[in-house]
């Protein structure tokens, strides 16, 4: 079976990343009006400490949707390292093993999610309750946070899907599962704060939101053949030892869960170390800065991401000539797109927040623009990375967590020591990331393909004509 992505798959990854951008955004006026201060301060608590819960995820999310494509492309075979290159590859998707792959990981996410739940129930119950002691709705807060921690752990438990949708190739689908999920979220927690329920109707529309999201990955990924298929395995009992296949499994999402928090420390500890030391002007435009440019990093490697399931399929079929094309096509896009991004954030950006009244500017235009390189870099050295894992391999771990205690340390010494302020935050990231991440995966990545960056855009822009030219 072949794996194939379309124009449709592509329109709809942008469109769910701009939803996802604008949906607080939609909800921010209205968000304004009727939640207090302290409860908007809440609210922003909830996310934060859900993110941190995100890392429990540990790498299983990429290494499942990986091997999803390798089955879906004819493997017969799952390994812990590597793509077993001897074997024959069948016309026919291995449903046996599809079945034991989906079945690790449903098992591995309830445990996730039971984790995620004793850990938001018990310490984040306290916390929340902690700092709220003072506020007068306290109740409706605790309330909320009871409901934002069951979306949360039906999150978890529910989150194999995401994975399954896109190792498939189904990209316009789980997009399509974005959209409606965050459209659900803003319609109900319009009218919920509308109503005057406050944090609650937000934290609802959140759980319903989920719901919807899970309901209709359900509804894409098992088609009436697939569930046919299944009920013959399940009544034959075929399915492989789900022990073996974790063990496939964790050999490298642990590796990548190790690598996650590598980059939680790379891109997160300049925050919070600043907020240490550096004023509060400083810190929040040096926030917004960041905050910004991430949003424009993270659009410039949608193309990318997008065609992930693809790569791995080129993988496990050592099609490198043709993978080698829809990589120069995803660079071209995601430079043009950063390079065209940056220029607007740096010139235009503090002209806009000026129109909208915001009271916080972006950092100077001297800093603004040496962060946009230092993010650029990151940008150009995780692609690479991340095609290196369609390999089935993860060889950056130390590098990630060395170079993430690296600026933290740097940063900590630059900013105590001295009186280079931002600068020394971003001379710390600067300087460890180009000594080594920025410049030796983009570099093991041109070998193992044996081309170079000329070729991959000359490839990328004949490629991305004829793309153009089947749609005109």
């Amino acid at each position: 079976m072949e794996i194939k992505i379309n124009n449709k798959d592509v329109v709809w990854s942008y469109f769910s990343q701009i939803f996802q951008f604008s949906a607080g955004i939609f909800l921010l006026p209205v968000i304004l009006r009727k939640l207090p201060s302290e409860e908007l301060d809440i609210w922003y608590v909830f996310l934060s400490i859900s993110s941190l819960v995100n890392l429990l995820d540990f790498g299983f999310r990429q290494t499942i949707m990986r091997n999803v494509s390798y089955v879906f492309s004819g493997a017969n075979k799952l390994v812990k390292t590597g793509i077993n290159k001897e074997q024959k590859l069948s016309n026919e998707v291995n449903y046996n093993l599809l079945y034991s792959v989906i079945k690790t990981a449903k098992r591995i996410y309830k445990v996730i999610a039971i984790l995620a739940f004793l850990l938001l129930i018990t310490i984040g119950t306290w916390y929340i309750k902690d700092i709220s002691t003072n506020i007068n709705n306290q109740n409706n807060i605790l309330i909320a946070w009871i409901i934002y921690v069951l979306s949360a752990v039906f999150n978890f438990y529910f989150y194999y899907y995401t994975p399954l949708l896109l190792g498939r190739g189904f990209i316009k689908e789980s997009h399509k599962t974005i959209v409606f999920s965050k459209l659900f979220y803003i319609i109900f927690s319009f009218v919920g704060l509308t109503l005057n329920y406050g944090l609650i109707a937000v934290a609802v529309g959140n759980l319903l939101g989920s719901l919807v999201n899970r309901v209709t990955s359900y509804n894409y990924f098992y088609t009436n053949d697939i569930k046919s298929k299944f009920e013959k395995i399940t009544k034959m009992k075929q399915s492989k030892s789900t022990l073996k296949l974790f063990k496939i499994l964790w050999n490298n999402s642990y590796k990548l869960g190790l690598v996650s928090v590598g980059s939680f420390f790379i891109l997160r500890a300049n925050t919070l170390l600043a907020s240490k030391f550096l004023n509060l002007e400083i810190v929040a435009q040096y926030g917004l800065s960041l905050q910004l440019l991430n949003v424009l990093k993270r659009s410039s490697s949608t193309l990318f991401n997008t065609y992930i399931p693809l790569f791995n399929q080129y993988r496990v079929k050592d099609n490198v000539s043709t993978l080698k094309k829809w990589f120069g096509t995803s660079l071209i896009i995601g430079w043009g797109t950063y390079l065209v991004g940056t220029v607007v954030i740096v010139f235009l950006g503090d002209k806009v927040l000026n129109l909208i009244g915001s009271e916080t500017q972006l950092l100077p235009i001297k800093y603004l623009f040496f962060l946009a390189v230092i993010l650029f870099l990151e940008l150009n050295h995780s692609i690479s990375a991340t095609l290196i894992t369609t390999k089935n391999e993860v060889p950056f771990v130390k590098s990630a967590l060395l170079s993430g205690f690296g600026i933290a340390i740097c940063s900590f010494m630059l900013l105590k020591f001295t009186s280079f302020g931002i600068l020394g935050i971003l001379t710390s990231q600067f300087i460890v990331q180009l000594s080594y991440n920025n410049w030796k995966w983009p570099l093991e990545i041109l070998k193992d393909l044996k081309t170079n960056y000329k070729e991959l855009f000359i490839l990328g822009f004949k490629f991305s004509l004829q793309k153009v030219k089947t749609i005109i």
